[in-house]
């Protein structure tokens, strides 16, 4: 039936089917298995699944169980009811997976709370597809490593950027300069970049990403201030593999570096700040202008004493997803101050909430490790 419809047509709608009715019409004929594997197809079907994000994807850890859960839910007025559960393949010994970040429907895991040489995997759940990136080189000294995730802005080429800081005798103290190693979707391995890597520091452990405008960003701070702190925003540009700051403002900039955060709020890039343990107060910066420091705003406060532990992420209406301390999920708008109850429970340090892409990608990959390695040894 394929020969009488122009192809032109037929990638306009088949690319915008769900990718499990795709992965079915694959074998339909050889020309319709063939068109749904190529690049072009699969560049073409993301940009019309990113312009659809009506559901979220929330992870959540049970410790009665000892299982990640990975869970679809409908963005409406009906959020917290009906689910769909993903197949999660992976387990680990001891906790969960750090989710690093995610970028046009993919995944990017990392086992690094609880392993000194954790995995780095690329998972997309629609397809049930993942890879595991070769092992990057490990230093022989004491360090710590920040992982960022996300793709080429016009290629849409997956890419992994990992900063490595070497540590001093005093294993809070930090050396610098950082070495930096990227791993792309075209070579397959690590390599080091040769860009200017600004002397800034990133908290170990507690440290969180945002993909947008083709950079990762993360909250850094200035080590060589003598009293108090200096946070700012570092961001790493996945096309010209290039570091850029933006300062913050002297609220955020001055605030201990181990109570914010970053994520995305609309097509925003948003600062939280924690108050003190316990305390249930946070407040939400917004940057509505990108790059432009001026254009950081204050949105608003959450103060909720003893109802809430951290803020997990935000639904497409505004509203505030806020773990609490006894497991509970709730949804806060802060118009309103009204509070509801999801009914989603898990620990509430591992939630994570991002809005759902279907998408092809990684569909040409086998399952398992990839081959390479890092040209880095040379080099530490």
């Amino acid at each position: 039936m394929s020969d009488y419809i122009p192809n032109d047509l037929l990638i306009e709608v088949l690319a915008r089917l769900p990718v499990n009715s795709l992965i079915r019409f694959k074998s339909v004929c050889k020309s319709w298995y063939s068109l749904i594997k190529s690049p072009i197809f699969i560049n073409k079907q993301l940009d019309h699944s990113k312009t659809n994000t009506d559901k979220l994807l929330i992870r959540l850890y049970t410790a009665t169980d000892k299982k990640e859960h990975y869970l679809l839910f409908h963005d409406d007025e009906k959020f917290g009811g009906e689910y769909s559960e993903l197949e999660f393949p992976f387990r680990i010994k001891f906790g969960y997976f750090r989710v690093v970040g995610s970028c046009n429907g993919l995944l990017c895991l990392c086992d690094d709370y609880f392993r000194d040489s954790p995995d780095i995997i690329l998972w997309n759940p629609s397809i049930r597809k993942s890879v595991t990136l070769p092992i990057p080189y490990k230093p022989q000294c004491p360090h710590m490593f920040v992982l960022g995730f996300g793709a080429h802005p016009t290629t849409h080429e997956y890419k992994v950027v990992r900063i490595v800081y070497e540590k001093g005798e005093d294993l809070n103290y930090l050396k610098f300069p950082s070495k930096v190693e990227i791993y792309t979707q075209g070579t397959g391995s690590w390599r080091g970049i040769g860009s200017y890597v600004p002397p800034h520091g990133i908290v170990e452990f507690m440290w969180s990403q945002v993909f947008m405008k083709g950079a990762v960003h993360w909250v850094a701070n200035d080590p060589c201030v003598d009293v108090g702190y200096r946070n700012l925003v570092m961001s790493f540009d996945m096309g010209e593999e290039t570091f850029y700051e933006m300062m913050l403002p002297p609220t955020l900039a001055e605030q201990n570096p181990t109570a914010l955060s970053v994520k995305l709020f609309g097509e925003s890039l948003a600062v939280l700040c924690r108050g003190q343990r316990d305390s249930g107060c946070c407040c939400i910066w917004v940057m509505k202008e990108y790059r432009v420091v001026e254009s950081w705003t204050k949105l608003f406060n959450i103060n909720l004493p003893g109802m809430f532990d951290r803020t997990s992420g935000f639904r497409k209406n505004g509203e505030v997803l806020l773990s609490t301390s006894n497991n509970c999920l709730l949804s806060f708008d802060a118009r309103t101050k009204k509070i509801i109850n999801t009914g989603i429970r898990g620990s509430p340090h591992a939630f994570y909430v991002e809005p759902f892409v279907d998408t092809l990608l990684l569909g040409d990959k086998e399952d398992g490790p990839l081959q390479g390695a890092s040209d880095f040894q040379e080099r530490w």
